[in-house]
């Protein structure tokens, strides 16, 4: 027997002061719980408790704890590619392929440094069903591809490249955060990884 996916959208969008600031406090305990206790940890009942509100207030806005966290990627996701388009406009002012990656990866590096907690909960604690993907990732990849293909050098796909060049960054600082959060505080990291860019997206001709 099936067993369907379970809802992930908001019931209603809050339009008055008071429900905006009930969904607000909503998220936020959601994301206090999470990044402390993980995903079975997660109950409606202790988002509620956390937030200050009844559970049937909760339940006005949220069908489930899928449909909380399903808002709390989406503000995340949103928040990180306003951030990218940001950095993406001043990119071609960049001077060489090297300053275009390192205003990359810093912009990352310092997305993941506000909550290295709450990022490592969402890419390994929820669940793969739960989580989302972010819709503009096509556009915001296009993008890449437009500011930094003038600075590539010997690359056959640019197009490939860019793309396994984004899943290879964020993998990288994924980990980290994981692992080892420290290190996003450390100058050194981010020349690692830009240099490891670099020599991908800017090939020299084999010398015979």
């Amino acid at each position: 027997m099936s067993t369907s996916r379970p809802a992930i959208k908001p019931r209603k969008i809050p339009g008055q002061a008071r429900s905006r600031a009930t969904v607000e406090a909503i998220i936020q305990a959601a994301t206090y719980i999470l990044t402390r206790a993980g995903w079975r940890g997660l109950t409606t009942n202790a988002i509620a408790e956390r937030a200050g509100v009844n559970i049937g207030s909760l339940y006005q806005f949220f069908p489930n704890k899928e449909a909380v966290i399903a808002e709390l990627q989406r503000r995340h996701a949103a928040a990180t590619r306003t951030d990218l388009f940001k950095a993406l406009e001043v990119l071609p002012q960049q001077g060489s392929l090297r300053e275009a990656l390192t205003m990359i990866v810093e912009m990352i590096v310092a997305e993941h440094c506000v909550a290295p907690a709450l990022h490592k909960a969402i890419h390994e604690e929820l669940p793969s069903a739960v989580r989302q993907l972010d819709e503009d990732q096509e556009h915001l990849q296009q993008r890449f591809s437009e500011v930094l293909r003038p600075f590539m050098l010997n690359v056959p796909n640019p197009d490939l490249s860019i793309y396994l060049m984004g899943i290879a960054a964020h993998a990288i600082i994924h980990t980290v955060t994981a692992d080892r959060p420290n290190l996003l505080e450390q100058p050194e990291f981010v020349v690692e990884v830009v240099a490891m860019l670099e020599n991908y997206l800017y090939r020299q001709v084999p010398t015979s």
